[in-house]
């Protein structure tokens, strides 16, 4: 772990534990010689860098300075795709894609082989789905009821059983 800054440190334990509440899964802090994760906060931001073959370093900056966005990150490193990637994501959105052009990467739909959903429903209020707002928004969800769910900081019931599936810890309690 190479944080500096305190909020931040606090920020990603705090996530951590968040995550490690209601699954299997557990961040430990080591220096062996092995696939690793690097978390950061030299820049002022939140990103996840996965290498999607799953090996070597894996990098997370956590510098944002909020629980959600620290949260979100963690999620990624879990494994975790952005909702609104899902390869069924037209069945409950419209995506304006004149609006997203500079960021289409963070758009793009993922094929039914990239995606693993476990057959779980799909997620308005995921902390994995960004939200949509202003003038032009990026996303309408069908239902418009639907609007002010998407982009919450929080961690969802589906997001604790998504990871539990892709975990094989079935057995947590998520609730």
């Amino acid at each position: 772990m190479n944080i500096e800054d305190q909020t931040s440190k606090d920020l990603f334990l705090k996530a951590n534990k968040a995550w490690g509440k209601y699954t299997c899964v557990k961040f430990i802090k080591n220096n062996k010689p092995m696939d690793k994760m690097l978390v950061t906060d030299e820049e002022d931001m939140c990103l996840f860098m996965r290498n999607r073959t799953g090996r070597g370093l894996q990098i997370i900056h956590v510098g944002c300075g909020y629980f959600g966005g620290v949260v979100h990150e963690v999620g990624h490193a879990l494994w975790l795709d952005h909702t609104h990637n899902r390869h069924d994501r037209d069945k409950y959105l419209d995506v304006d894609k004149t609006s997203i052009m500079i960021y289409m990467e963070q758009y793009k739909k993922l094929r039914r082989s990239q995606n693993k959903n476990y057959g779980i429903p799909y997620d308005y209020g995921s902390i994995m789905h960004y939200g949509s707002s202003g003038p032009n928004p990026t996303m309408t969800p069908k239902d418009r009821r639907y609007h002010r769910t998407m982009g919450s900081p929080l961690i969802s019931f589906t997001d604790l059983t998504m990871v539990n599936k892709h975990y094989n810890c079935d057995g947590i309690k998520t609730g």
